[in-house]
């Protein structure tokens, strides 16, 4: 996946920024989503060169508004991920310009995938992708205050469920699977992603009272919504992993 990843051969003056935003590590469960779905609805044509760049556009468009939203103008963290902040290790307009930079690079890799629904992947991720901007502004509007359970999930339903439900779909979509498995896929990466974002949320101490209890019913909640996916062994293990995760 980070070979995927790398720009190899660009000459871009952004390059380096780009570079140094996708080296800087990550659990890379998007694209093992968009694989696993994949495999599990028994995907054929183009191959793994295929599935593999979708997976790795997917996460680098999650790269990309993990850059924004650490812009002073959002969230204005300093480091991500033990290293400065893209903007902290170049500059505010290099991180900008990188992030929108690199929105087209995979739309384009997604385009050139080669999938019989490639048009259909292209829209249902830039559906989810203008969800996850409504979440950075719900976000923003809470920034100076405590935000309670309602508008915490409502966030998260956007900021990350989002983007995990495109991963799923997309991979359900380039398999070429029918519409109960895309709303299956859909419903389990809403589920998926609450639990993932609370997880977070507790190993960073800021949960709220019973964010334990609720990540570990939409966690079981994910995992009944495989029962629906064929081979589905690979699914099941990464949703219990992300679970009882330690980092």
């Amino acid at each position: 996946m980070d070979k995927a990843l790398k720009l190899s051969g660009d000459n871009s003056p952004l390059t380096e920024v780009i570079r140094y935003s996708l080296s800087s590590g990550g659990k890379r469960i998007r694209p093992m989503l968009t694989l696993g779905f994949y495999d599990a609805c028994k995907g054929s044509a183009p191959g793994e060169a295929g599935i593999i760049a979708l997976g790795a556009a997917i996460e680098m468009l999650h790269i990309s508004t993990l850059i924004q939203d650490d812009l002073p103008c959002m969230d204005d963290d300093d480091e991500r991920r033990g290293k400065p902040a893209c903007h902290k290790q170049f500059s505010e307009s290099d991180a900008l310009l990188a992030a929108s930079r690199m929105t087209y690079n995979a739309l384009g890799m997604i385009a050139e995938s080669g999938f019989g629904q490639t048009a259909r992947i292209i829209k249902e991720i830039c559906g989810y992708m203008a969800l996850v901007y409504d979440g950075q502004k719900a976000d923003l509007a809470v920034k100076d205050t405590k935000a309670d359970k309602t508008q915490l999930q409502e966030i998260y339903a956007l900021k990350t469920c989002a983007l995990i439900q495109a991963a799923c779909v997309a991979g359900v979509l380039a398999a070429n699977a029918d519409e109960d498995a895309v709303r299956n896929a859909h419903d389990y990466g809403y589920n998926l992603g609450m639990a993932f974002q609370l997880i977070d949320d507790i190993l960073d101490g800021e949960e709220y009272g019973g964010a334990r209890e609720d990540a570990e019913r939409y966690t079981q909640k994910a995992l009944e919504l495989l029962g629906g996916v064929p081979n589905n062994e690979f699914l099941t293990e990464l949703t219990n992993d992300l679970l009882h995760r330690s980092i």
